[in-house]
């Protein structure tokens, strides 16, 4: 048997103190014996690889150094003083990384978005995109990562390579002293298992301790320096790999032992093999097919790049909001074919006000289906918000009309905030507890109305957010101020990110970006101030309803793109599991999801009274949570988590009302306003499920 000398274990004579040293350490579960008295040297520059079959005890032994398990008996010493590792962060606060065969990494953000994930670089409070992407871009180049075309790639676009590569280069960006890699060529092809063992070798040069743990000899007879085998638990071998030969550790692995030792003539001879034939030159073609192939989310400096770039992810199925755009195109070509009054002023904005409540209730549905939850009970919460307002400022009590609408949506933030903390907490399904949400809540209003049935608004501010307007003056003066704070914003950010060194959109594409936001406001406010009353009550402006969607709109996609909040809401819909192992507080995320889900549904549902200057126990929040999750999804908002925004449930519900309102001036029964809508939603659902597809087979 080849027993693991004290000249071996210590690195050989006159070598300097390993960097780790386990000793005797052991860890059971129950009866099970998972190690048992594992000494294990680890020392700085060089690639130690950790062999065995199944159940050998591998990846109980990383845990404990990690800090996922704690070892029953042992000690763990670093740098030659005993430390405790009690949990991940211990561990990486010592400068240990573990790079799992699962990478966690969350495939709906991109490079920056991953390295960063837990350990965002904030600048007054916001995250500090520049500062992240500029140290990204660094370490990549430092550990020779050239095949990425973007750290702003979304790695859903990476093939398995250069995902493995993000995933180590994560590892070691934070003063790592010692990057532990389990199975890190796993299911790889050829050249991207060069790229990785590459990326590895480099490891060790820059003077980090790895360890490798690999069922693949070939590559750790590529890579490593050391040995170590483990078998039923305890370390049956170790040494310098070139004691070894892979014939020799297989006999070692499944006996625990063995007859002979490498032949003189073997010794070194099986690694330098190995090496030779891994880190041979990849074809030519090879390289091109990695470095040249465009990939989605690529970012380029010319205007031709940015159009090429837009057709690869359109052919990728990653096409944004661009379906629901030709979708509201397409509705409005059928029904104005069919009526003239469809895209007439009136009717627009008659349109717009109508959609507005299932714009806003659906931007709360967002928060939602962004983690991969769901809220049935939005519709109901949007009626306990309405009903508060409304009875508060009816004469009895008399409250002021601001007092009535912060009472209304903090009661709808405090009652998403419940339905969050059972689900997190409880770990109850959110479809079972919003379900109950919208029973229990249907209930709860019901007896806030009381027998009266229905409770008109008397407050003519709160009457005027859905059915006041602007002044024509008013309205331009606010659009001229929204349009120059988008016009300074644009130009500032990307005259930054140059000044940087950073890549940003050509000045062509700032302009027409620009332009087009311009052309938006100038149409809308034209439509808005046609006279759309009758002779004798003219009606012009834009409806209150529009500025404070807006307003939502902006604060929510603001606080989704710019914080760490918002950051941790895409990562845990993208990957939990990667978002837990971050250090992200999963419960709390998404506590706080659900409760900004009740305070936008409270606006909603105060907007909802408003148009009809009332409120009554017919309101149908069910009905309204169906169509509110179908605003979100046919805007495109993923299902499964992890893809969304806020303008989704704006263009959804510009789609929702265009139906509705386009059949009724049709005068179409509900039955085949509810199938065509059906239909819509069907169709959106299926793109949502053949993108999610396309990803999963892309790399």
């Amino acid at each position: 048997m080849k027993e693991a000398t004290p000249a071996m274990a210590a690195g050989g004579p006159g070598a300097a103190e390993p960097l780790l040293r386990v000793r005797g350490l052991s860890k059971h579960f129950g009866a099970v014996q998972a190690i048992a008295g594992v000494d294990l040297d680890v020392p700085e520059g060089q690639v130690t690889a950790l062999v065995g079959d199944n159940g050998a005890g591998k990846s109980v032994l990383i845990k404990c150094v990690a800090g996922i398990y704690q070892p029953a008996s042992g000690t763990i010493l670093w740098q030659g003083r005993p430390v405790t590792i009690r949990t991940p962060r211990d561990a990486a606060a010592l400068g240990i990384e573990v790079v799992y065969q699962d990478l966690a990494l969350c495939d709906n953000l991109d490079v920056v978005g991953n390295m960063y994930l837990g350990r965002e670089n904030l600048r007054a409070g916001l995250l500090d995109e520049d500062a992240m992407e500029k140290a990204a871009t660094k370490t990549l180049t430092g550990l020779n990562v050239t095949t990425l075309r973007s750290v702003r790639q979304v790695v859903a676009s990476l093939s398995g390579g250069q995902r493995q590569s993000i995933a180590v280069a994560r590892a070691v960006m934070w003063n790592s002293r010692l990057v532990i890699l389990d199975e890190p060529t796993a299911a790889l092809g050829v050249a991207q298992t060069r790229q990785v063992l590459a990326l590895i070798r480099r490891l060790a040069d820059q003077g980090l301790a790895v360890i490798v743990i690999s069922h693949n000899l070939n590559d750790v007879f590529a890579v490593a320096d050391r040995i170590a085998i483990l078998r039923l638990g305890r370390v049956a071998a170790t040494g310098p790999i070139a004691d070894f030969d892979p014939q020799l550790t297989v006999e070692i692995m499944t006996t625990g032992r063995s007859d002979r030792q490498a032949t003189i003539a073997d010794k070194g001879q099986s690694a330098a093999r190995a090496r030779a034939q891994a880190f041979a030159p990849v074809a030519e073609t090879e390289v091109e097919a990695e470095a040249e192939a465009p990939r989605p989310g690529m970012h380029t400096q010319t205007m031709r790049g940015y159009a090429h770039a837009l057709w690869v992810q359109i052919v990728a199925g990653e096409s944004g909001v661009l379906p629901v755009v030709f979708g509201v195109v397409l509705i409005a070509a059928v029904f104005q074919s069919q009526n003239a009054m469809f895209l007439s002023a009136g009717n627009v904005v008659n349109l717009l006000v109508q959609g507005s409540v299932f714009m806003l209730i659906g931007m709360g549905e967002v928060f939602v289906l962004l983690l991969g939850e769901i809220d049935l009970s939005l519709g109901f919460v949007a009626g306990i918000g309405a009903t508060v307002a409304t009875t508060l400022v009816q004469p009895e009590i008399g409250w002021p009309w601001w007092a009535a609408i912060l009472a209304a949506v903090s009661a709808t933030t405090a009652l998403g905030m419940a339905q969050g903390l059972l689900i997190t907490r409880l770990r109850l399904p959110s479809f079972v507890v919003t379900l109950s949400g919208l029973l229990g809540f249907q209930g709860l209003m019901i007896q806030l109305l009381g027998a009266g049935g229905t409770i008109p608004i008397p407050d003519e501010t709160i009457n005027n957010l859905a059915n006041g307007s602007l002044s024509p003056t008013s309205g331009w003066t606010l659009t001229a101020a929204v349009l120059a704070a988008f016009a300074l914003i644009t130009v500032t950010r990307d005259r930054q990110r140059r000044n940087s060194g950073l890549v940003a959109p050509p000045p062509g594409l700032t302009a027409l970006k620009i332009l087009g936001a311009v052309l938006a406001g100038v149409v809308l406010l034209f439509v808005c101030n046609f006279d759309r009353g009758v002779p004798q009550f003219p009606l012009r402006g834009m409806p209150w309803v529009i500025p404070i969607v807006f307003v939502v709109l902006v604060a929510w996609s603001f606080l989704l793109r710019r914080t760490r909040f918002g950051r941790y809401v895409f990562a845990i819909g993208g990957s939990a599991e990667a978002a837990r192992r971050a250090g992200i507080n999963l419960a709390l995320i998404r506590t706080a999801a659900f409760a900004l889900a009740g305070l936008t549904a409270g606006i909603g549902g105060i907007i909802y009274a408003s148009r009809l200057r009332s409120i009554s126990t017919s309101f149908d929040g069910g009905t309204v949570v169906l169509y509110v999750v179908a605003t979100a999804v046919i805007g495109g908002t993923s299902l499964f988590g992890g893809r969304g925004d806020p303008l989704h449930a704006v263009l959804g519900g510009i789609v929702i009302a265009a139906i509705v309102n386009g059949m009724a001036l049709l005068g179409l029964p509900a039955a085949v306003q509810l199938m065509a809508t059906a239909l819509v939603l069907l169709a959106s659902i299926t793109v949502d499920v053949v993108v999610r597809r396309r990803g999963e087979t892309s790399h």
